[in-house]
This record gives structure tokens, C-alpha cells and sequence, in this order.
């Protein structure tokens, strides 16, 4: 395991070497550019598998969620009052622990499942 972090740590400081060669004017200080460097290279690798994985129909509701809070996806920012809508039976909310046993109305349209209020805010959107 540590020899293949430091291949990978050699690998991405020979990219580093050769990004700021053709691009001099990336970062302002020292310590900052490399850190900038090493996120925009990990996220460069990680949304297009992580686009994949959100495209899949078996990937589960909680993996999903977990893509979107962690803002891996681009945001998109549906029209007002269109992310949910209502219904005419009350049922528990699918992310709420059970013993909260929250009750809802609400209806997912990207999901198709009861989700509170609370939950909807940053599900939905």
C-alpha cells in the first residue's frame, strides 16, 4: 500500500511540474498552488466515474444522495414548485431515521418517494 501511494504521489507531482510549466500563472503562493493543483486533479478523476455511477439504475437512493451532498455534480436548478408535488395519502419520509417517524405529503419527482420538507430542501434542489 505505501509503495503505491508513492507511485501515485510521484505521479501527480511530475503532473504538477509539468501543469505549471504550461501555466505560469496558476495560484498565487507556493503551498496553495500544489494543494489547488491536487483538487482539480482528484475531482477531474472522480466526477466522470462518479457521473456514471449516478446514471446507473442500480445504484442505490443513499449513494446517490451521498453524490449529490458532497456536490459532486453540477447543480441543477430546476423550476420553482417542480421538484415536488403532492399527495393525496400520508406515509413515512425515505430518508428520515424511523424512529423520527415523520409523515409527509410530499412526493420526490426524481425519486418518486415521500420525503418531508426538511429533507426536500437539499434532496430536491
Amino acid at each position: 500500500m505505501r509503495l503505491f501511494y508513492g507511485i501515485i504521489d510521484s505521479a501527480a507531482l511530475n503532473a504538477f511540474v509539468i501543469f505549471t510549466e504550461n501555466v505560469p500563472n496558476f495560484g498565487e503562493h507556493k503551498k496553495e498552488k500544489r494543494q489547488k493543483f491536487l483538487k482539480e486533479l482528484a475531482l477531474s478523476l472522480i466526477i466522470p466515474h462518479e457521473c456514471q455511477d449516478f446514471e446507473v439504475q442500480q445504484t442505490t437512493q443513499d449513494v446517490k444522495q451521498v453524490i449529490r451532498i458532497c456536490g459532486i455534480l453540477p447543480a441543477t436548478s430546476p423550476a420553482p414548485g417542480t421538484t415536488q408535488r403532492h399527495s393525496a395519502q400520508r406515509k413515512r419520509c425515505y430518508i428520515c431515521p424511523r424512529p423520527k417517524d415523520k409523515k409527509t405529503k410530499f412526493i420526490c419527482n426524481e425519486c418518486n418517494n415521500f420525503v418531508c420538507e426538511e429533507q426536500s430542501k437539499w434532496l430536491c434542489n
